[in-house]
């Protein structure tokens, strides 16, 4: 796969993955002014634009190595270095400070609320590079599961969306990392 094609595959793949992450964001946005609404969005877009761009470069270089993508049981090293990553960044502080940021819209766009379009636009990209520190990790495991794989993709934005949006989204964070490390171990010793 080239480079084009693969940064259209993210992008659509996170735009369609982060639209019900945004969307408690939009719908605040609109009670304060609604003409910012669409300026937020994309500065919120361009934030996972770079994410994107730099998903596709990685897709790229790993398939340019001859090596599968998605990696799945082909490669259960690769597997298992993504799971785990990704476990182990669910227990870090970064994704703590991330995710405290990105559950409360009200908040934060009452503090930093500026009139205008590019105001607008402005705090989208902030906003977007908090929610890219959310779920970068989480994001990225669509290298192991596959992108055209729905059911893990469809149950990867649920996460996201329950840790983002859910009142007891927050609490899921320690726990889904402590069973991605453990599903990371268990590939690792079912493949030595």
């Amino acid at each position: 796969m080239n480079y084009p094609a693969a940064f259209g595959m993210w992008l659509a793949m996170t735009a369609i993955m982060m639209g019900p992450v945004v969307q408690p964001w939009l719908r605040a946005l609109w009670r304060i002014e609604t003409a910012s609404a669409i300026p937020f969005a994309g500065g919120y877009m361009v934030a996972w634009a770079g994410f994107s761009a730099a998903a596709a470069g990685v897709q790229v270089g790993l398939a340019a190595m001859s090596l599968p993508v998605p990696f799945a049981m082909d490669a259960p090293v690769l597997s298992a270095t993504a799971l785990g990553l990704a476990g182990a960044f669910q227990l870090t502080a970064l994704k703590e400070a991330c995710l405290s940021h990105c559950r409360s819209p009200a908040g934060f766009l009452l503090t930093r609320w500026r009139p205008g379009a590019g105001a607008a636009a402005r705090l989208g990209l902030e906003h977007g590079l908090y929610c890219v520190g959310c779920c970068w990790a989480l994001m990225a495991l669509a290298l192991a599961v596959g992108m055209i794989h729905l059911v893990w993709m469809g149950l990867l934005m649920a996460v996201m969306v329950a840790e983002t949006v859910l009142p007891f989204g927050a609490r899921l964070t320690r726990p889904l990392g402590v069973a991605l490390l453990a599903l990371a171990a268990a590939i690792l010793i079912l493949h030595a």
